[in-house]
């Protein structure tokens, strides 16, 4: 399957997908084996990891008002974008705004806090993501161009969490 990444909070009984692929419905099934669907934090606007939002609309599931983390360009190209803006005027899918370095409370014991990162950068801006949890922390970064390009240490932030979720070395 395409890489995304599921959090699991036992404590809370929710769950986050970070990117919707196209294996979305099979990635959820799985995640939802442990808990129910909280949310989805999305990277970027590149086909491989938005795509599964498809599945949350009228055709397949009728979702509603699915909790969407998106940076500001990425909302723009939601909104303004078929089939994604039906999913938004319907109420399928409910646009959560992000901003980099700033992190959101997911539950008293979980933050996420998005990380831009260089990247081809066509129809939004690119983020990675920074998770901490109560006793373990992991980075997210599915995709960036040059580790160089980047204006943090790629060497620091991973020695700095208990797990790295990284573009081309995934675990």
């Amino acid at each position: 399957m395409v890489s995304c990444l599921g959090l699991v909070d036992p404590a809370s009984g929710r769950s986050w997908l970070f990117d919707a692929t196209p294996d979305f419905k099979d990635q959820l099934h799985i995640l939802e084996a442990y808990a129910p669907l909280s949310g989805i934090f999305l990277t970027h606007a590149h086909i491989g990891h938005y795509t599964g939002l498809m599945h949350l609309g009228r055709e397949v599931m009728g979702a509603s008002e699915v909790p969407v983390y998106a940076m500001p360009l990425k909302r723009k190209y939601l909104e303004n974008n078929g089939p994604w803006s039906q999913l938004v005027e319907l109420k399928n899918i409910k646009l959560i705004d992000l901003e980099a370095d700033l992190p959101v409370q997911l539950t008293d014991k979980i933050s996420v806090t998005p990380l831009k990162v260089p990247h081809r950068d066509e129809f939004s801006e690119t983020v990675g993501y920074q998770i901490e949890g109560p006793e373990k922390n992991a980075l997210f970064i599915p995709d960036i161009d040059k580790w160089d390009l980047w204006d943090k240490n790629i060497i620091e932030m991973v020695e700095s969490v208990d797990y790295a979720f990284l573009d081309g070395s995934f675990y």
